[in-house]
């Protein structure tokens, strides 16, 4: 074998390593259209990554004894190209396992679906380019440690490339087109090598999938939605931490973020009133009522989304400063949804030790699609958001669940471990998945009457018979635990909870602003 083929061999083994870990990535962003980005979405992409490894490694050993050619190494390469390209085209089957398996299993049956081969064929590569090398030479342990070496780094490259740069500056389905005419051209290129021009030509399948549409939810679509809205979307972003979609939607401009509502805001924000977010389900509204003067207070808002509560507490004179993780939200609330406050882009949990400010309320509001981030639900994080907050000061926890929940109820005893006075509101007299409110201080939370005027000037609804409603009794603590940062598994406890939210998002919205 002459140089130059031994040298593509080892260029192979870098960019299989590196696809590997890109079709993972990329994979886990997919899955969360459907699915959100939670540790369960994660486990099955990672379960399925490994297990089609294991099947590439052994039937790549059998292959390359029973015919070691580099031209059928080069040609499995090219398929894999072809099926990474269509990836972006699997929408229907992770709507349809979805709904069949639910979160979990269809999560499972999702990553195995459309990730399992052209991995499986990513891993025939190793143990090929391994007995092409070797192939009358000694030292086979050193050249098998040397390609497992390259590849390795090849697989630390492609995750440093696909999370840092190629999902935010090019999204999801143009991230697996542009891997799979990597993969493709570099099966192509050995195919040349070895059978001359006329091998280049197995790569044009891969090559046209690649530069094809995918039917993802695209800019300027107009539909239905199932209770007879029409929306239009307005705008499609990638970011490093979750797909946003901009629709509007009858009256609303909505935020959508890995297939969950995040930010529900009346396009009329300019005539936005008093008392309009508490009738439209935002119960932070209750905060400038906890105080004498709201004009006086500052708050801390964790999770911007399009930045509806910061709006509604500047109504009420509340200085408000923002913190989100992701760059791309904040952009995109400032571009679609006219905010103009001030925000930072920062995780909430690293904020909340680090700040040296103190405020009248800390608001905490980051659900990520329907994920809510463990590290600000625990009891850690409780003590970090008191620490901010001046005396009397008091916390707000948004929650997606069931009042009775048991999760609910884990994160009600955690906030009562660290504040003497816990209370909240529920959004519905329901016990089904709803938004809920917690309300958390070392004095007793009341709210003035005040709420309740400009509430019914909004409603023209007896308020008081409707506040009494949504007065949440605190869940029964028992089979209740503190969550902590070494134990909180608060994905696994809402599970359930999670995908009754998705259920229901998708039939407000409609598949189209989230397929």
């Amino acid at each position: 074998m002459n140089r130059l083929a031994m040298t593509w061999l080892l260029v192979t083994a870098a960019v299989c390593g590196a696809v590997v870990m890109a079709v993972e990535l990329l994979g886990a962003r997919l899955l969360g259209v459907a699915y959100g980005g939670s540790l369960t979405v994660w486990a099955a992409m990672i379960a399925v990554t490994l297990l089609s490894l294991a099947v590439g490694y052994f039937v790549g050993g059998a292959l390359a004894d029973r015919s070691p050619r580099p031209a059928l190494l080069y040609a499995v390469l090219v398929a894999a190209g072809a099926l990474v390209a269509a990836c972006p085209h699997a929408r229907p089957v992770l709507k349809a396992c979805h709904d069949a398996l639910g979160l979990r299993g269809g999560a499972l049956a999702s990553s195995a679906i459309v990730f399992s081969l052209p991995l499986a064929l990513l891993g025939v590569a190793s143990p090929f380019i391994i007995r092409l090398l070797c192939e009358g030479a000694r030292g086979v342990g050193i050249r098998a440690g040397g390609v497992y070496a390259i590849s390795t780094l090849g697989s630390v490259a492609g995750t440093l490339l696909t999370g840092l740069w190629l999902i935010p500056e090019f999204g999801t389905a143009a991230g697996f087109r542009l891997t799979a005419l990597v993969v493709a051209a570099t099966g192509a290129a050995g195919l040349t090598f070895t059978l001359g021009m006329k091998g280049a030509a197995a790569a044009l399948v891969p090559i046209a999938l690649g530069l094809s549409p995918s039917p993802a939810t695209r800019v300027g679509l107009t539909y239905t939605a199932p209770d007879g809205d029409r929306v239009e979307v307005l705008a499609v972003r990638d970011s490093a931490h979750g797909r946003i979609v901009v629709l509007d939607k009858g009256r609303y401009r909505l935020m959508v973020v890995n297939g969950i509502v995040q930010t529900g805001i009346p396009r009329d924000l300019a005539r936005l009133a008093k008392g309009q977010c508490l009738a439209e389900g935002y119960y932070q509204e209750l905060l400038p009522y906890a105080v004498p003067d709201p004009a006086k207070c500052n708050a801390l808002l964790i999770g911007l989304a399009g930045g509806m509560t910061a709006a509604m507490l500047n109504l009420h004179g509340v200085e408000t400063d923002c913190v989100d993780l992701d760059p791309e939200t904040i952009a995109t609330a400032r571009e679609q949804f006219g905010f103009s406050g001030n925000a930072t882009a920062a995780d909430g949990r690293l904020f909340l030790e680090t700040c040296a400010k103190r405020y009248d309320f800390c608001i905490v509001d980051t659900y990520s699609g329907d994920t809510f981030p463990f590290q600000l639900a625990t009891r850690e994080a409780f003590e970090a958001a008191r620490r901010v907050l001046k005396p009397d000061g008091v916390l707000a926890l948004n929650y997606i669940g069931r009042p009775t929940g048991r999760a609910f109820a884990c994160l009600c005893l955690t906030l009562a471990r660290v504040f003497p006075h816990v209370t909240a509101i529920r959004g519905e007299a329901s016990d089904d998945v709803q938004t809920i409110t917690a309300f958390a201080s070392d004095r007793e939370v009341r709210f003035n009457k005040g709420w309740l005027d400009d509430l019914g000037g909004i409603t023209g609804a007896d308020p008081i018979s409707e506040a009494v409603a949504r007065l949440a009794v605190l869940p029964n603590p028992e089979g209740a635990f503190v969550l902590t940062d070494d134990y909180c598994p608060i994905d696994f406890l809402r599970g359930d909870e999670a995908l009754r939210w998705r259920e229901r998002t998708a039939r407000n919205i409609g598949e189209q602003g989230i397929f």
